[in-house]
């Protein structure tokens, strides 16, 4: 006969329920902790999902390029889509002198919007993905960054056309919210 007594092993109260954190997704993995060194705004004409987009390009030289297209196949009626591009592996010196001149150094950039402003040079502290679609059925995503300043991005399913007469099936909403961030210049 064998008998079995475990009284005095149980933690005070019994056994707590364990919780299992949600898997890192390879956004996750992969963007935080990354510092945002140029953000592109890809509103030239629409891109192959038809839809305007974002490209962040980061200190590691590393692209991350967002699109909004539609879907009809899933809870959502627009998804973001994003492609990674890696670093380059061999850094010649003009491409060196590209990522560390950043925006200042090339005669040829525009000067910067109120969003680019605010988004060069933050540095990635998380992602959320939202799993419910918004009200109009499109995906979101939010980057906070180290600030408290928070970006972010919703796809939007639109059917319109540009004054070129592309078509667009979708767009990308976009919000920021947290302080101001101000600059100050010493001379």
């Amino acid at each position: 006969m064998t008998r079995s007594f475990d009284g005095d092993f149980l933690p005070p109260g019994g056994f707590a329920s364990v919780e299992h954190p949600e898997p890192r997704t390879w956004m996750q993995e992969r963007l935080e902790g990354a510092q945002i060194s140029r953000l592109y705004l890809l509103d030239d004409e629409p891109g192959p999902t038809g839809s305007f987009g974002f490209a962040f390009e980061f200190t590691t030289g590393g692209k991350l390029i967002v699109w909004a297209a539609r879907d009809r196949f899933s809870p959502f009626s627009a998804r973001l889509l994003f492609r990674w591009f890696e670093p380059p592996l061999i850094v010649l010196p003009r491409m060196a002198k590209a990522f560390s001149g950043g925006r200042d150094r090339d005669p040829t950039a525009e000067p910067p919007t109120d969003l680019q402003r605010r988004i060069e040079g933050q540095v990635i502290d998380h992602i959320l993905h939202f799993r419910e679609p918004t009200v109009v059925g499109g995906e979101q995503i939010e980057f906070g960054f180290k600030d408290q300043t928070s970006l972010h991005l919703a796809a939007v399913p639109i059917e319109s056309l540009t004054s070129g007469g592309k078509r667009l099936l979708a767009a990308i909403d976009w919000a920021i919210a947290g302080p101001e961030r101000t600059t100050v210049f010493i001379p």
